[in-house]
């Protein structure tokens, strides 16, 4: 009876290398690096957690931790602020648009109503009545 040799997809005997590399120049017990266990995450999510942890001899646990961050991660979007706000500024329809009221210690009072003014008008009517009392 022949034993058949499990078969490991090409990106991940790429990581298993990379992880021999590692283990090989680091003493025992060392963090493994974020580079790494990134690499790990995203094998999980293609092959399996149990395959990945078992290929790349990882703690299952912690690696299935890491691609449920993953998932938390990408479900949460962050939101994109407007490009463009259109803020509409216009009179009201009907009612008084603008009104300029003037009293003096006299006592004497002046009321001017525009319906729909331009600010044209209302300039000329402020600098005409300036003038008279200056």
């Amino acid at each position: 009876m022949s034993q058949s040799v499990p078969v490991v997809a090409a990106d991940l005997a790429q990581a298993a290398a990379a992880f021999a590399r590692w283990r090989s120049t680091t003493s025992v017990g060392a963090r493994i690096p974020e580079a790494l266990w990134s690499r790990a995450a995203e094998l999980a999510a293609t092959h399996g957690v149990a395959k990945v942890a078992a290929t790349l001899r990882l703690d299952y646990t912690r690696l299935k931790r890491r691609v449920a961050g993953r998932v938390v991660a990408a479900a949460a979007p962050s939101p994109v602020p407007p490009g463009f706000v259109e803020l509409a500024v216009g009179l009201p329809p009907g009612g008084p648009g603008c009104v300029l009221a003037l009293s003096n210690a006299a006592g004497h009072c002046l009321r001017i109503e525009w319906t729909r003014p331009l600010a044209s008008e209302v300039a000329a009517v402020a600098r005409s009545l300036w003038a008279a009392v200056a």
